[in-house]
C-alpha cells in the first residue's frame, strides 16, 4: 500500500509541475532563459518524475531496492535509486496515459487553449517598444 501512495505522490507531484497553472509561469520562465534542458524537464511528464521519484525515495527512505550481489555498497546503492526514478517515470507516464485518453477531447482543447495564449503572449511582447 505504500507504494500506492508513493506513486501517487510522484504522479501528482509530477502533473502540478508539468501541466498545472500553477507552474506556468516557472515553465514560461524555463522556456525563456535555459530552451535546452529547464524546458524539456519541466514540460515531461517522463523526464520530471524519474528526478522526482529518486528525491522522493531519498525523503522516505523507500526506494525500490535493487541488490546487487558482490558489487561494492555505493553501486548498489546508485542501482537502487536509478531503478526507483526509473520505476516511478514509468509509473507516472502509465498513470498519466491513462488520463490522457480517459479525458481525450478536454485535454485536446486544454492544449489548444495553452497554444492560443502563448501566441497571444508572444504578439502582445512583439507590439511593446
Amino acid at each position: 500500500m505504500d507504494i500506492l501512495i508513493i506513486i501517487f505522490t510522484v504522479y501528482g507531484i509530477s502533473a502540478i509541475i508539468t501541466i498545472g497553472k500553477l507552474f506556468e509561469p516557472l515553465r514560461d520562465l524555463a522556456e525563456k532563459h535555459s530552451p535546452n534542458f529547464w524546458k524539456h524537464l519541466t514540460s515531461c511528464m517522463q523526464c520530471l518524475p524519474f528526478w522526482v521519484g529518486i528525491l522522493v525515495s531519498l525523503l522516505t527512505e523507500t526506494p525500490v531496492k535493487v541488490t546487487c550481489e558482490g558489487c561494492h555498497p555505493l553501486l548498489s546503492t546508485f542501482f537502487t535509486y536509478l531503478f526507483s526514478g526509473a520505476f516511478f517515470s514509468g509509473t507516472t507516464l502509465l498513470i498519466h496515459t491513462i488520463f490522457i485518453r480517459l479525458k481525450r477531447s478536454d485535454w485536446n482543447n486544454f492544449q489548444e487553449q495553452k497554444k492560443q495564449r502563448k501566441t497571444k503572449r508572444v504578439l502582445f511582447n512583439e507590439t511593446k517598444f
